[in-house]
């Protein structure tokens, strides 16, 4: 292995962004085994799918965990993520093209997109709204 190709190594792993990374105990962390149930729950979810490797997601992870605690107080929006390097298949059917993608999920349902500035008061104004407009729906 030459001196250049062990440096981009390094480099890839310093700078990829992990799941703890987007992890607090305001965020709910997604996986293959705990997808559709966490999302069929009638909770209202964001969701970031992610790649460790993307710069987007690094740089978006510090506003995910500040979200989830902005959220926190309410009761119907859960703030998750998911790695989809370790769980392909899941974001192979939510039809993720980049990263990050951001979508509201309710009952197992994407119902948008986000696609707005990734600011926490931009993204949680989003989020609440959706939430307000699908518990208004299905009530």
């Amino acid at each position: 292995m030459s001196l250049y190709s062990i440096a981009l190594l390094l480099i890839g792993l310093v700078i990829s962004v992990n799941a703890h990374d987007f992890g607090s105990k305001h965020t709910v962390e997604l996986t293959a085994s705990n997808y559709e149930s966490e999302t069929s729950s009638g909770k209202v979810y964001m969701i970031a799918y992610f790649a460790p490797w993307c710069g987007h997601c690094k740089k978006l992870a510090p506003q995910w965990q500040e979200l989830g605690e902005k959220a926190a107080s309410q009761e119907n929006i859960k703030i998750s993520y998911i790695d989809c390097t370790a769980h392909r298949d899941v974001c192979q059917k939510a039809e993720v093209k980049g990263y990050p993608t951001i979508k509201i999920v309710h009952k197992n349902e994407e119902y948008k997109t986000y696609k707005g500035s990734r600011d926490v008061s931009s993204m949680y104004d989003f989020v609440v709204e959706a939430a307000s407009e699908l518990l208004t729906e299905s009530s």
